[in-house]
This record gives C-alpha cells, sequence and structure tokens, in this order.
C-alpha cells in the first residue's frame, strides 16, 4: 500500500509541473487585419462602432498611439479591447460627405511586440460612397524612417508650419494615398517626423512638387529626395579613405526633353556617389565601381553640384529632379549605355 501512494504521488506531481514546450520559430510577423464589421463602411452614424478582426493577439499597450483618424476630428478616439479584436467608436464631429481613413500606425503590435511595417488603412464615410482620388510616389535618396504629410487645399510654407496636416502616411519608400476626394493638395516628406517640434525643425523634402490636384480617373505622381547626412570626423580618421579608389566600370548616355542648364547627373549607391554635369547635347559619362546603382538628373539652380531638396527657412522649393526607372548593375570593364533619357 505503501508504493502504491508513493507512486500516486509522483505522478500526481509530474502533472502539477506540465509546462508548454519551449523553442519553435520566432514570431517575426506583423499582425494582419483580417475584416471589419459591418465589413462595407458606408452609410455610418455617428458614435457606432467598426469591430477590426486581426489574426492574432494585439498588445494592449499599443494602442494609446497606434489609432489615428485622418482629416483630425480634434475628438480623442475612443476603443474597447478585446485580444485579438478592438472596437473603435466613431467621433462625433465627422463631415456627413466626407471620407475619413482610419490609420494603425508603426506604434500597433501583437502581443510578441512585432511592429506594423506599414500603416493598415481603413476608409469609411457617413455618406453612400467613399471618395476614389489617389496620389502615389516613390521616396528617393538616404532616410531612416519617412513620413508623407498632406493638407487638403493649397498651402505655402506658413500655412504648413501653421496647420495640421490632414493625413499622414509613415515607414515605407513607397507610398499611396487612397480615397482622397478630387481636390488641390500640398504635399510634403518629411524623414523620423516628430509632431512634437515646430516642422521647419524637422528634416524635410519638398519633392518635384509641392501642390497637386486630384482628377477623376488619374493617380497623382510625387517624388521625393532625401540628401545623406554628412558627418563631420577628424583629419586622421580620413587618412584611409584618401586613397583615389579604381573606377573600372562606365556609364554614359544621353538626356533629352525640356531642361534648362546646369543639370548634374549622380549616379549612387550606400557607399559610392558619382556626379558630373550634363553637356550642351544632353551627353554624360561617369567612370565608377563596380556594384549596384541609382541614377538620377536633376536641375542646379545654385551651382552648388548638390540636389537642394527645399528650405522653410530660405523659402525655397526643390530643384527638380528625375530618377532613372530601373537599377543600374555596373561590372568590372564594362560600358552601359543609358541612349536616350527622355526627360
Amino acid at each position: 500500500m505503501r508504493n502504491y501512494y508513493l507512486f500516486f504521488i509522483i505522478v500526481l506531481c509530474s502533472c502539477a509541473s506540465v509546462m508548454s514546450p519551449s523553442g519553435g520559430e520566432i514570431d517575426s510577423k506583423p499582425p494582419m487585419l483580417e475584416k471589419t464589421v459591418p465589413d462595407n463602411l458606408i452609410n455610418l452614424s455617428s458614435g457606432q462602432s467598426i469591430v477590426l478582426f486581426f489574426n492574432e493577439y494585439i498588445q494592449e499597450q499599443s494602442l494609446k498611439k497606434a489609432i489615428e483618424i485622418f482629416p483630425a476630428t480634434n475628438e480623442k478616439i475612443k476603443y474597447e479591447y478585446n485580444g485579438d479584436k478592438i472596437a473603435v467608436t466613431l467621433p462625433n464631429n465627422l463631415d456627413n460627405n466626407r471620407t475619413y481613413i482610419m490609420t494603425l500606425n508603426s506604434n500597433f503590435s501583437d502581443e510578441h511586440n512585432v511592429r506594423l511595417e506599414e500603416d493598415i488603412i481603413i476608409p469609411f464615410t457617413q455618406s453612400d460612397s467613399i471618395n476614389d482620388g489617389k496620389i502615389s510616389g516613390k521616396i528617393y535618396g538616404s532616410f531612416t524612417k519617412p513620413s508623407i504629410l498632406l493638407w487638403q487645399g493649397k498651402f505655402g510654407k506658413e500655412g504648413m508650419i501653421n496647420n495640421e496636416p490632414d493625413y499622414i502616411l509613415s515607414g515605407s519608400n513607397e507610398f499611396n494615398f487612397d480615397f482622397l476626394s478630387y481636390n488641390d493638395y500640398t504635399i510634403l516628406a518629411v524623414d523620423k517626423y516628430n509632431r512634437n517640434i515646430d516642422l521647419n525643425e524637422n528634416t524635410v523634402s519638398f519633392g518635384n512638387l509641392s501642390q497637386v490636384t486630384i482628377k477623376k480617373d488619374t493617380t497623382t505622381k510625387a517624388n521625393f529626395f532625401f540628401n545623406k547626412q554628412v558627418i563631420e570626423v577628424e583629419a586622421d580618421s580620413l587618412a584611409a579613405s584618401d586613397m583615389e579608389e579604381e573606377k573600372s566600370a562606365s556609364l554614359s548616355g544621353k538626356v533629352s526633353g525640356n531642361f534648362i542648364l546646369p543639370m548634374i547627373v549622380n549616379l549612387s549607391n550606400e557607399t559610392n556617389s558619382y556626379s558630373t554635369n550634363v553637356g550642351i547635347s544632353g551627353d554624360f559619362r561617369i567612370d565608377a565601381t563596380e556594384g549596384k546603382y541609382q541614377l538620377l538628373v536633376f536641375q542646379d539652380r545654385n551651382n552648388n553640384q548638390k540636389l537642394d531638396t527645399g528650405s522653410f527657412d530660405k523659402e525655397l522649393l526643390s530643384e527638380k529632379f528625375v530618377v532613372y526607372p530601373d537599377t543600374l548593375s555596373l561590372r568590372t570593364n564594362w560600358e552601359i549605355d543609358v541612349s536616350e533619357w527622355r526627360l
């Protein structure tokens, strides 16, 4: 009998100490929105709830700064958390004839603290249809975390500084504003956007256009460029980089179209950058080291050999630039020809 009780105690203790198995794949994928209820987000009412269903549990703490509504309504966003479901209550002061966008930004994360890589965009309206105007574009150059700011209407620099943007997209080198009304807009790119400081103290790029007009059945394009931030170092640390690198590949070509000299062609990647002036006939040639490069041309209006992307302080817009649509692969002893690059 004693052995029986001893066996029973051992089994009981073993059962009490059962643990979930360790190991397994680490969750590295951000949460995904699976559906909304209602699924068709038109003809909604003020104060109505939209329930968001996700493919995994959401970290409740991440919601505090993750949910935004554009254009802003100056009313605190109310929501209820329930694991993999979130019920968001619509503000009471919505315009009946306007399409709004609910955005889940990069603060939004799952229970394993995996954050979104790109914003989740959810359009909704109190009218019977959602707007379909579009603005899209790309961000080039050197940047960390870009944001695109959009104001409805035409604003000068003071207007952008003194008014909150109507829409914000963050986190990617490509952007798409959908569900916009047919109207005039002002657009700006900001790297590492900080709302807590004045807009003119942020790192900004005015891009090819600062004002755009959305029309029916067209997608408006706007591109931006950020220059690499120059970090000053002591002279001694430059000794190793003073040696002339061997340039073993060549790129030549010709630009055509409407352009005004001086024009600069720039060939660059993460480690190297080469520039040359475009000739009167549009010809150019660059010798470079082997590698994959991005090619662009810009109008150097102030002759400083640099693509200036605008300034609030100097009240300047960006110099006009065009990026070659393909990545160029240069190899040793090769010469690539971009024969007819029309601007």
